[in-house]
């Protein structure tokens, strides 16, 4: 049941991002719902479009997560490896006041999507790498299902 929920959720916001001009939609999942710090998610892609871009992330996680927010870093890279964009953000997952879960979910899992930056510039018909780590500097972080980068157009 555990796994079917973990596919189920990242399976359904896809399907919900599709309705938005999808360009770009993969998901990592972790193994044992860990995210070890040395571990940076690769998202490789090619832009097709000559429009603006947003970039959205998917964080799909578990009441067990330990914490009330979220600190990722990421960058992304153009095919000559230059960093277009490259910030540290943050996501409240679990409400500051009643220690809810943030997001839309079912049972013990939750996912919140986020548009974390837009963008005009991209070539089109290039490679892109979209890099992604946590940064909460524990270790192995656990209650993180899976983390997925959606790219949409205008």
């Amino acid at each position: 049941m555990k796994v079917f929920l973990s596919l189920l959720i990242p399976f359904l916001s896809l399907l919900s991002s599709c309705t938005k001009n999808t360009i770009y939609s993969n998901y990592y999942i972790f193994n044992e719902n860990k995210w070890h710090t040395d571990s940076t998610i690769v998202f490789e892609f090619n832009n097709l479009e000559n429009k603006k871009l947003n970039i959205n992330l998917s964080i799909n996680y578990t009441v067990d997560y330990p914490f009330q927010n979220f600190y990722s870093s990421y960058s992304l890279l153009d095919s000559n490896k230059k960093i277009i964009n490259s910030k540290m953000i943050e996501f409240d997952l679990f409400d500051k006041k009643f220690g809810i879960p943030i997001g839309s979910g079912l049972l013990k899992q939750y996912t919140i999507d986020s548009l974390i930056f837009q963008i005009d510039s991209l070539s089109k018909q290039s490679e892109y790498t979209f890099l992604i780590r946590q940064s909460m500097r524990k270790e192995t972080l656990n209650g993180i299902n899976s983390i997925g980068l959606i790219i949409t157009n205008d």
